[in-house]
């Protein structure tokens, strides 16, 4: 059970690391992006940012994998992958389980694969609404003003 309360910390300490470095990137996209909005202009950065959030997750379900086979849980790294899948996303279709002794390591996979799920949800969303921000804003800039003035 400690090794899994230790994959349950290493998890979201790489997921924030992985954030960290798309928020740094993304922070230095904003002024271009504001500089010239364009909608169709936007959508390759929001598809990297969710691929490498997608990333993320692979990578977190591959550490969680990798200790099951490594443990002799389970036995190869297509069957860790796919229970490791399940669990992180609290699918759970039960076809692959794990033995009595690490039945707990998969329960905090599971919790700790919903809360990063959430954050990542989070931050994505927090991206989008940044855009929708900078456009409204545009938008109030370009209407003619209403007071007769031009």
């Amino acid at each position: 059970m400690i090794a899994a309360i230790v994959l349950a910390v290493l998890s979201p300490f790489i997921h924030a690391l992985g954030l960290l470095g798309l928020l740094y990137w993304q922070t230095r996209q904003w002024p271009r992006i504001e500089a010239d909005f364009r909608p169709r202009r936007n959508l390759p950065m929001l598809l990297l940012i969710f691929t490498a959030i997608l990333g993320l997750h692979i990578a977190e379900i591959l550490l969680w994998a990798g200790f099951y086979i490594w443990q002799g849980a389970l036995p190869h790294l297509e069957a860790g992958f796919y229970y490791s899948a399940c669990s992180y996303t609290t699918v759970g279709y039960g076809d692959v389980v794990l033995g009595r002794p690490w039945r707990l390591a998969g329960v905090t996979e599971s919790l700790t694969g919903v809360l990063l799920l959430g954050w990542s949800a989070a931050f994505f969303f927090s991206v989008v609404s940044r855009l929708f921000e900078i456009r409204s804003h545009l938008w109030q800039l370009r209407r003619p003003s209403r007071t007769g003035e031009v």
